[in-house]
């Protein structure tokens, strides 16, 4: 089940679980004052290698320019380390 936010004005900012398809609370169970949904942070990370090095890291842009006085790539370039 989800984990929303809602924000009363006597007691601030609270969490409660409640299913996706239940209408958002109107009143706070703890103290009876009207409370409203806030938006707030997604609570997960992408860690380790694998997902975005593997899916969607694109490879980095190659410089075609050479050097003013040399005939390789700018320094700056990843095609100069190969």
């Amino acid at each position: 089940m989800p984990l929303y936010e809602y924000e009363c004005p006597k007691c601030g900012r609270f969490e409660t679980l409640q299913k996706m398809g239940d209408s958002p609370l109107r009143t706070h169970a703890s103290c009876g004052s009207r409370v409203h949904k806030v938006m707030s942070a997604g609570s997960f990370a992408f860690k380790g290698a694998g997902f975005y090095q593997t899916d969607y890291k694109k490879a980095a842009p190659r410089c075609d320019k050479p050097e003013k006085g040399s005939q390789s790539a700018c320094a700056s370039c990843p095609a100069a380390e190969a």
